[in-house]
């Protein structure tokens, strides 16, 4: 599978981020799904005892949930990350992959609450493997995701933004609320954009791009506050130019995404050109979902 061909508009520079709108040549179509979970939903520790690698989703509704790595869930005997994107079927429970970010605490309730952030860039390279130059693209095409790894990226934020009781991640993100909130105001989603290529340090370090420009206006404030934790560790803003952007834009869509294993209701995708481009996602009939990092970026790799 190929990602639908992208066309990049004119940045716009928000504080420290380089935000690129992105628009696609897909067919739009109506959404087979919803990105908040209805009411009567639950997540929570499994029924047999908590597990720190998976919790549990009960969707009762209609529509199937779709899910995004790096979605933070609070609450539980630990605070958690998604380890990758998935679809929570319509009327099923699925267990699902989870990191811990909290680690000085294993106790507390059942119910976790899927909160409106996704974790920062580290982490996110964190979750796919992503490391210095000697095993990067190895751990990326294993797939594979270190716990202790996670751990200590998130104690790199602690470091530099703070540190919390618990080492909680969803602590250190929230107290950042201030400084985030002008960068957030200073862009907004434009008429029919399904994407966004933000770049930081010079470089670009993130795409995301969806199948209907409703999942791309609801998630904007997440997606764009979690590269901010990042890019406020940085002691100047050097902006992105528009030649680099438009070069990981060619890599992007170079690179074939391979089928995965399930991802809920839908298939996982992923693929990487070795080099540049770490890439996951879900598609169904379509491709509905897409995130790319820059697998060199020194935020992506906390270097």
């Amino acid at each position: 599978m190929k990602m639908p061909a992208l066309h990049l508009g004119a940045p716009v520079q928000a504080g420290p981020l380089t935000v690129f709108p992105v628009w696609t040549d897909a067919p739009l179509d109506v959404k087979p799904y919803r990105t908040t979970l209805p009411k009567t939903a639950r997540v929570g520790e499994q029924a047999g005892g908590p597990s720190v690698p998976q919790l549990t989703v009960s969707n009762p509704g209609a529509v199937p949930v779709l899910m995004f790595e790096g979605a933070l869930f609070d609450g539980g005997w630990q605070h958690r990350v998604l380890a990758s994107s998935i679809l929570i079927g319509a009327r099923s429970d699925l267990e699902v992959d989870v990191r811990c970010i909290e680690q000085r605490r294993w106790s507390g309730g059942h119910d976790q609450r899927l909160s409106a952030r996704r974790a920062p860039l580290a982490v996110r390279g964190a979750l796919r493997g992503l490391r210095h130059e000697a095993d990067r693209f190895e751990a990326e095409a294993g797939r594979h995701s270190d716990q202790g790894d996670v751990w200590q990226r998130v104690q790199h934020y602690e470091q530099r933004h703070g540190a919390s009781r618990t080492s909680s991640l969803v602590e250190v993100q929230g107290g950042l609320d201030r400084q985030v909130e002008a960068i957030l105001a200073a862009v907004r989603p434009l008429p029919a954009q399904r994407g966004v290529l933000i770049g930081v340090d010079g470089h670009p370090a993130l795409l995301e791009v969806f199948d209907h420009p409703d999942t791309l206006a609801a998630q904007w404030d997440a997606i764009l506050d979690s590269v901010a934790m990042d890019a406020l560790l940085l002691p100047v803003t050097v902006p992105t130019p528009g030649h680099r952007a438009r070069a990981f834009i060619r890599a992007t869509m170079a690179t074939e995404l391979q089928d995965a294993g399930r991802a809920g209701a839908a298939l996982a995708v992923a693929g990487s050109d070795r080099n540049l481009v770490s890439a996951r996602g879900v598609a169904t009939d379509r491709l509905i979902h897409a995130a790319v990092v820059n697998a060199r970026h020194q935020l992506v790799l906390a270097a």
